[in-house]
């Protein structure tokens, strides 16, 4: 990734954050995209020519190793445990993606509450793991492309799936941030046709 590239994400991340917390002051604005500038300087993996190493199927593999005592598989499918959860990853070099799933619960025991809960998690709590429904089971699931992944959003990724399927039932949250308006929880509405959050 060049040095304009990196400036670019590190802006749109910047009025992203600077959206979603309806701040308007623009020198918090400048703050920002200089936080976000230094959160991708120190997850991004430099080789010494500048560049951005990129993850490999087998590179993956190593740091899945890293992760979990338990581990099996490997060509990119494997299995482990993380935080007590049964975790599976699943890498396609072919078409650049990646995948980090969790079982949580059959299709069929499910009750409307329930999908709706998940529905409004997957925007407010869930942040970068989401609900997700495969051959009849609620998966909570992380998506990437495999050649830009990170390590510290692969160690994210498998914590944040992890802790959303394990907090199915309770708040739905893959971690300890969401984004809540005035610190509660709040149900989306369509008054007159709009969409109201």
């Amino acid at each position: 990734m060049t040095r304009t590239l990196l400036y670019a994400v590190a802006g749109a991340t910047g009025l992203a954050t600077l959206l979603s917390t309806a701040l308007t002051s623009s020198d918090h604005y400048l703050v920002s995209e200089l936080s976000q500038l230094q959160v991708i300087a120190a997850q991004a993996q430099v080789t010494s020519d500048g560049s951005l190493t990129e993850m490999s199927v087998e590179r993956l593999g190593d740091l899945l190793q890293s992760e979990s005592s338990d581990l099996q598989g490997g060509n990119g499918q494997w299995q482990m445990t993380i935080e007590g959860q049964t975790v599976i990853v699943v890498a396609d070099a072919s078409n650049n993606r990646m995948r980090i799933i969790a079982p949580v619960v059959s299709t069929r025991s499910l009750s409307s509450e329930q999908i709706q809960a998940m529905l409004v998690a997957n925007f407010h709590s869930a942040l970068d793991a989401r609900y997700a429904v495969s051959n009849g089971n609620v998966v909570s699931v992380f998506l990437h492309p495999l050649s830009t992944l990170q390590e510290t959003d692969l160690r994210s990724g498998l914590r944040q799936v992890a802790t959303l399927a394990d907090t199915f039932g309770s708040s739905y949250s893959s971690g300890g941030l969401g984004f809540l308006p005035n610190g509660r929880p709040a149900q989306p509405t369509v008054p007159n046709g709009s969409v109201g959050i």
